[in-house]
């Protein structure tokens, strides 16, 4: 933590009193953009949410199944669970839940009538981190599937915990 004083005495970007020496002086530092710019740009400009009110938004409203009743309902014939994994194409092949219906997240909207016939079901929705599975089950449950849940801690939180994967290519 510095003060006005200390900054205006000994910040060199400071030192410039013409305004074109120190227009000059910004142009020529090559400075990367800075993370979450655009995120940032967009919010203020447009009054939108960040990310993280989207995710925080979607966890207010999306329960959760935890590794350990995903085994159960599994090992229980799968008591009407459906799963849904929204990874890319890649991520389902390289592992998923045995019997996930791959959907990726980008597509889930446009055909989900086709995909997910019952409304009435039970739908676990799985990706990587547990981030993007958050806001497909509270789209999900906006578009009146409210059987949908997430997976805590998604698809990592499961190899971590060495549960078993299936790996299938995807027609």
């Amino acid at each position: 933590m510095t003060t006005r004083g200390e900054e205006l005495a000994g910040n060199p970007r400071l030192q410039k009193s013409d305004r074109g020496a120190f227009i000059e002086m910004m142009q020529n530092l090559n400075l990367t953009m800075p993370t979450h710019v655009t995120e940032a740009l967009r919010t203020n400009m447009s009054g939108g949410k960040t990310v993280a009110q989207m995710l925080a938004d979607a966890a207010a409203i999306v329960p959760f199944m935890s590794l350990a009743e995903l085994r159960a309902s599994l090992d229980s014939a799968r008591a009407g669970l459906m799963v849904l994994d929204v990874r890319e194409r890649d991520a389902y092949e390289a592992g998923h839940i045995p019997g996930a219906l791959h959907l990726p997240r980008g597509q889930l909207e446009m055909p989900v009538n086709d995909e997910l016939k019952d409304p009435t079901q039970r739908i676990l929705v799985c990706c990587e981190f547990g981030r993007i599975s958050t806001l497909a089950a509270a789209t999900l449950r906006t578009m009146g599937f409210q059987g949908a849940v997430a997976l805590d801690g998604g698809m990592k939180a499961g190899r971590a915990a060495d549960y078993q994967l299936s790996s299938a290519q995807v027609k």
